[in-house]
């Protein structure tokens, strides 16, 4: 990770940027003697992890830098397709089952939470996050329910911090859900994300997945 004196992943995401640029290329002069499957293997093997690696530290950062690693993932999907630069890339996403980086953000920050949920991630990260039935001398719903406890603030910095943003997106899961195993939280989710965009005109932040994701009919009936 490259993170600068005032704690910016700007030059994090110019370096993945100009890496998955670099595999883009590569992709343009392979599309036309390989077949689409093969490209998406490409995309996921070379492309993915530069995304993935470290996303939940640098995934809330402005949407400017967001949107640089989004423009790279439609080119990408574009080419594989063969389709006009104009096109909107959305069913592309749907039909190749790739999330867009906010949408996947908001995947990883879950999985994330789950392992922080079962003690399972780092001892500096399960520092940041206190359950709410520590906090609560009564039984509350919240409580009950495996919920994290979310620390008021007035400062919007501080609203949209890692470990609130961490919270509010772990508690707004249904809690059928919350108690499932990693494998099958993964599986809804991409699921999920995949069908809520396919019903959406334009791309969705994490802080819009956060009021979405609880009121969306597949994610909350599906307990398999």
């Amino acid at each position: 990770m490259l993170i600068d004196s005032n704690l910016s992943c700007k030059h994090h995401i110019d370096y993945i940027a100009l890496k998955i640029s670099k595999i883009i290329g590569i992709i343009s002069r392979l599309r036309h003697f390989i077949p689409t499957s093969i490209l998406l293997d490409i995309y996921r093997s070379l492309i993915h992890p530069y995304i993935s690696y470290g996303l939940p530290v640098w995934g809330q950062t402005t949407k400017t830098n967001l949107k640089i690693i989004l423009m790279l993932q439609k080119r990408a999907l574009r080419l594989i397709f063969f389709v006009n630069k104009t096109e909107h890339a959305i069913p592309l996403f749907v039909r190749a089952n790739i999330l867009p980086v906010d949408m996947l953000y908001y995947k990883s920050m879950s999985i994330l939470m789950h392992d922080i949920n079962c003690k399972t991630a780092p001892s500096k990260l399960l520092d940041l996050f206190t359950p709410a039935d520590s906090v609560h001398s009564y039984n509350t719903r919240s409580a009950s329910a495996g919920r994290f406890y979310i620390k008021h603030s007035r400062l919007k910095q501080e609203s949209h911090s890692f470990s609130r943003i961490g919270c509010k997106i772990w508690n707004g899961l249904p809690e059928h859900l919350r108690t499932k195993n990693k494998t099958t939280i993964k599986k809804c989710l991409q699921q999920t994300l995949l069908q809520l965009l396919e019903h959406e005109e334009n791309y969705v932040d994490v802080h819009t997945l956060i009021q979405k994701i609880p009121r969306f009919r597949s994610l909350t009936t599906n307990s398999n």
